[in-house]
């Protein structure tokens, strides 16, 4: 992976938040047909200038920007890494912002395993370790988790079998453990895209 200079990612962060903010906007708002209009003409405009400055893969910033709240994108749960000793355990913040809203002021679902395959991606795939993809990831809820609170969670290496990662997971509201999640992760073979 390659690391982008500090000065980029300060300016990728700064456009990440802005499109979080959007993001959360858009999800709380019912704009009138003036407005949608208005906004999908800018957001083509928009899309047209991203598409000319395309990079490969390896030059991206979005979601490889480990130093960057939620490795610096828009489209999973904001968190921060607070404590890192990988591969074996990564400890932090999280919270769950409108854009992710289930219904009746609860987080979707599907946005909590979201937010463990990131957080196991991180263990798996830290320096020096072999790229790896998940095989199964389990979430087993406990609690509602709510938008707009903070949030802990803690990621830990359970074990290793070859080219087996097993890893753990748990997101806390205060002393309340919301949800628990379970995964392995499969080292990647020499040629496997």
């Amino acid at each position: 992976m390659t690391v982008p200079a500090e000065a980029s990612l300060a300016h990728h962060d700064a456009v990440v938040s802005q499109l979080r903010d959007f993001l959360d906007a858009l999800a709380s708002a019912a704009p009138d047909e003036r407005s949608s209009e208005r906004l999908r003409h800018d957001l083509t405009r928009w899309t047209e200038t991203l598409r000319q400055d395309a990079v490969a893969e390896s030059r991206r910033r979005y979601g490889r920007s480990p130093a960057l709240a939620a490795a610096g994108q828009a489209t999973t749960p904001w968190y921060v890494v607070d404590e890192a000793t990988p591969p074996q355990r990564i400890a932090g913040r999280t919270s769950f912002s409108n854009f992710f809203l289930g219904g009746r002021g609860a987080a979707h679902g599907g946005t909590i395993p979201l937010l463990f395959d990131e957080l196991f991606g991180w263990l798996a795939n830290s320096a020096g370790m072999p790229p790896s993809r998940t095989a199964y990831l389990t979430t087993n809820y406990r609690s509602i988790v709510r938008v707009g609170r903070p949030l802990t969670f803690t990621a830990w290496t359970d074990r290793v079998e070859g080219r087996k990662r097993f890893l753990r997971a748990e997101l806390r509201d205060g002393d309340t453990v919301c949800a628990e999640g379970e995964a392995l992760f499969v080292t990647l073979r020499t040629g496997q895209p």
